[in-house]
Order: structure tokens, then C-alpha cells, then sequence
């Protein structure tokens, strides 16, 4: 009797863990994730080493750690940004190719072109919202204007002679510029590149007079002492250029441009992928390290989920489609 109450309490012990360990391994199997099982494509739809390319690397490292998989930055460039919204558009919706969407795919494009590859509100599902990078009027620190208002009256002293460069046609670059003539009051000539770092190049060069960019391009020139930035097409100042003038201090509040990003998926996605990518993305935008890496790059974040991100979109297909209409912009 000793022997057998000597080894009956291990084996009650020993079958009371094996249970415990069963249900612990029932409950986390039966709560693993269906999604992502594998690697998860990020499609941003621009050059690599423009500005949302760099917003889109330090959000697709953290959501990696958040999934468990890793995130690849596909980048897709081309018409505006088109071709790679309609390659997302036209994914298999299982929230293994998400679109970085833009001010340019989700605002200014539905407007601009005629026939478009794919349904900007339609074809996607909105996630999130990442934030969105001012642009800054710059000229050529050597030989350009040194405010706005000396600017603006070498333009009227000399109309549809002064010229800036723009990403291309519709882009957000080219639609502050649009802005400032309307605001201003001034006619220029506008100069289209295939992307903001030809355009820059040629500020440089002396053979634009001034240029539209994002923060986070110009902001190194303007730190060199290269570029002259003067003003900033925000409501507010911006934090990496604190010394410089909103157009709105200026006298001209409707000259507001900012390029913009955020992430979706295709239309018909899975509810609970959706869920998943919402709750994933807004973690994301709440580490620190997240926050510092998009503000080094220029961005004021604006994190979105959901259906206020929806909104946000619907506004602004609506806001850019009619600046783009109402100046009868065209792809050049």
C-alpha cells in the first residue's frame, strides 16, 4: 500500500500537467490566426527612396513584428501611381497584398484621368491612415526670391515667365503650385518631371525657379544650404522647419497641400482580415519608434482606422477632384 500511494500522487500530478498542458495547447490552437501564414506584400506605387516609399519601411518592419511574418515593400511605380493601385486592385483579397494609397491613387487621380485602371472608392477597402508630409515652396537658395511676397512680385512684374517644377502632372506638388497661382493671383509655367527627385535637381541646377516639394525631400537641401524654403502649405507650422511661414500667415490660407498615405486592401476582404489589419495597424502607429522614424522623414502623423479613414478618403477624392477639374488638369 506504501509503494502504491508512494507513486500514485507523481502520476496524479503528472496526469493533472499533461491535462492542464492539453487545454493549454487546445486554447491556443483553437485561437491561432488564420491569417497571415506567410509573407505579406506591401505594394507602394512610387520609386524606392521617395517620400512614401520611406513611410511606407519603418510601418512594414513593425507591422511584421505585429503579424509574425515578414512584410515585403514592393515598389510599383508608375502613371501617377496607378499601376500599382491596380495591381492591388485586382489581387485576390486575402490581405496578402495590401496598397499604400496616396493623396495622388486616393484623391487627385479619379479626377485627372479619364480611365482610370481601377475604382479609387470602390475597388478598396481603407485600413489606415499613416499621416501626411506639408509641402514647403522652395527656390534656389543662390539665386531664388528670399520671401513670398518678393516672389510673387517678380510673377506680376513678369507674367508666365517664372516656371516650377513638379512629380508630374496632378501630383500634390504640381496642385500647390496650382493653388498658389490661384491664390496669389500670379500665372507661371508649369514644369512636369517623372518624379520629385528630376524636379529637384533641376531647382538646383538653376533651371526652374522654384518648386513645390515634400518636407522630407527638400528638408536636407534647405539644411545645406542649397534650397530656401518659404513657406509651407499647412495650417500650422511644421516642426522640422519651425522658422518658416505658413502661406495662411502670409495672407493666402487656401494654398494647403500635403501628400498624404495610408494602407488598404482589396474590396471583399474577409471581415475578420480587416479587423485584424485595423487593430495590427493601430498598434503600429502607437510605437514610439514607429512615430520617430515617420517624423524624421518629415511626417505629421494622423493615425486613422476604419471607417474614419473612409471618410477621410471620401473627402478627399472629393476635395482634389474638383481643384483637378476646376483647373482642367491633364496628364502630360
Amino acid at each position: 500500500m506504501a509503494t502504491h500511494r508512494t507513486f500514485s500522487r507523481p502520476n496524479g500530478l503528472c496526469a493533472a500537467v499533461l491535462l492542464a498542458g492539453s487545454l493549454v495547447w487546445g486554447s491556443v490552437h483553437a485561437q491561432a490566426p488564420k491569417y497571415a501564414q506567410r509573407p505579406v506584400k506591401m505594394v507602394v506605387p512610387f520609386a524606392a527612396g521617395g517620400a512614401i516609399d520611406a513611410m511606407a519601411r519603418p510601418v512594414a518592419d513593425a507591422l511584421g513584428r505585429e503579424l509574425g511574418q515578414t512584410v515585403i515593400v514592393d515598389n510599383k511605380p508608375g502613371a501617377a501611381g496607378n499601376i500599382g493601385a491596380a495591381l492591388v486592385a485586382k489581387a485576390p483579397a486575402d490581405g496578402y497584398t495590401l496598397l499604400v494609397g496616396t493623396s495622388a491613387t486616393h484623391g487627385a487621380n479619379p479626377a485627372m484621368f479619364a480611365s482610370l485602371p481601377y475604382d479609387a472608392a470602390a475597388d478598396f477597402e481603407p485600413i489606415s491612415l499613416w499621416g501626411a508630409v506639408p509641402n514647403v515652396l522652395v527656390v534656389n537658395a543662390a539665386q531664388g526670391a528670399r520671401s513670398v511676397p518678393e516672389l510673387i512680385e517678380a510673377a506680376r512684374r513678369e507674367p508666365g515667365k517664372l516656371t516650377y517644377g513638379s512629380a508630374g502632372a496632378g501630383t500634390s506638388l504640381h496642385l500647390a503650385g496650382v493653388m498658389f497661382e490661384k491664390a496669389a493671383k500670379v500665372q507661371l509655367v508649369h514644369v512636369p518631371y517623372k518624379g520629385g527627385a528630376p524636379a529637384s535637381m533641376d531647382l538646383l541646377g538653376g533651371n526652374t525657379n522654384m518648386m513645390f516639394d515634400t518636407i522630407s525631400v527638400a528638408l536636407p537641401n534647405v539644411r545645406a544650404g542649397k534650397l530656401r524654403a518659404l513657406a509651407v502649405a499647412a495650417p500650422e507650422r511644421h516642426f522640422a522647419l519651425p522658422d518658416v511661414p505658413t502661406f495662411a500667415e502670409l495672407g493666402l490660407p487656401s494654398v494647403e497641400a500635403a501628400t498624404w498615405a495610408g494602407v488598404f486592401v482589396p474590396k471583399g476582404t474577409p471581415a475578420a482580415i480587416v479587423q485584424e489589419l485595423n487593430a495590427a495597424f493601430a498598434r503600429v502607429m502607437a510605437q514610439k519608434p514607429v512615430q520617430d522614424a515617420l517624423r524624421a522623414n518629415g511626417v505629421q502623423i494622423q493615425s486613422l482606422q476604419g471607417e474614419r479613414f473612409r471618410t477621410f478618403v471620401n473627402g478627399e477624392i472629393k476635395r482634389w477632384g474638383a481643384m483637378v477639374r476646376e483647373a482642367k488638369i491633364t496628364p502630360e
